[in-house]
């Protein structure tokens, strides 16, 4: 089989893989749906563990060769500024894109507040002219982490585009929502085993495709990215009522709750719960890829 018949298939198979998960949002829902949680992320950015995994995530990019002092770096998807105020602290010259205002209004006071200098950019990467934008082979490196704004070989493609020389992605690997709960929720409402959802688990989070394909992609036309695997077990507690809400909120990123779904989900939080708190554990998959562009000088 000739390497363009591999593509091929491989492009074919991820196209329907991506048809069977979760719709895909509009722009302008995108943009709402993480609005509405930047405060939470904001918050987690700045705890010590978050600051941990940014530094683990930074000390990974070293690894692989690449230096922050005066380099210039496209974060796509940036969040509340995850990786966008490291990269500017050590010294890089950082532009930070996202699709939500909420986000980079976070993104903008996080910055403020450490007193660095970001170019925050309210911008769509599933609809981007990166030659208006003036981002062709631009940058030293180009992020996309955890974001949904990659979500295929398009979007891939469009990123490697605007790098000179290194880019990073990193996604999940596969598990259930957050509180580990996800099966039992789904046979709750009907979306379980015997439902209407056998979807695979890494196509539900919101944050694109999964590592999987991705790096199949690139594997396939010819890259040898490094690579590096985490596991995470978090252990969360909070209002039974906060705790369906959030779940409720990541069910809706694959189609709207009805009443009756939500009383099934809220009965079920504020049974499990214990003084009105609901405790709970997750596992967390994540991988992270960083490739040397081709062509790149």
């Amino acid at each position: 089989m000739q390497k363009q018949d591999n593509v091929k298939v491989l492009l074919d198979c991820w196209k329907a893989s991506a048809g069977k998960t979760a719709p895909k949002m509009s722009e302008d829902r995108q943009a709402e749906m993480w609005s509405k949680r930047s405060g939470e992320f904001a918050k987690h950015v700045r705890d010590k563990r978050g600051q941990k995994r940014s530094m683990d995530i930074i000390e990974f990019l070293e690894e692989a060769g690449f230096r922050a002092k005066g380099a210039k770096v496209l974060d796509i998807g940036c969040g509340p500024g995850t990786l966008s105020i490291p990269l500017a602290r050590a010294g890089a010259d950082v532009t930070s894109l996202d699709v939500a205002p909420g986000m980079l209004a976070e993104l903008k006071k996080y910055a403020e507040d450490e007193k660095i200098p970001v170019h925050p950019v309210e911008c769509s990467w599933w609809t981007a002219d990166i030659d208006k934008l003036g981002y062709r082979k631009k940058f030293d490196l180009v992020l996309a982490s955890m974001t949904p704004g990659v979500k295929d070989a398009e979007t891939m493609n469009r990123m490697m585009a605007c790098s000179k020389k290194y880019c990073y992605y990193s996604n999940f690997l596969g598990g259930g929502m957050p509180g580990g709960r996800d099966g039992e929720i789904r046979e709750l409402i009907g979306k379980g085993k015997t439902g209407k959802d056998p979807r695979p688990a890494q196509g539900r989070h919101g944050h694109g495709p999964s590592l999987m394909y991705p790096f199949l992609y690139l594997y396939t036309i010819g890259y040898r990215p490094f690579v590096r695997f985490n596991h995470n077990r978090r252990k969360e507690e909070m209002e039974w009522q906060k705790a369906a809400d959030r779940m409720i909120e990541f069910l809706e990123h694959e189609e709207p709750c009805d009443a009756a779904t939500k009383r099934k989900i809220r009965a079920y939080y504020k049974a499990q719960a214990k003084d009105g708190v609901y405790s709970s554990t997750s596992d967390m998959y994540t991988g992270m890829l960083v490739w040397t562009v081709k062509n790149s000088t």
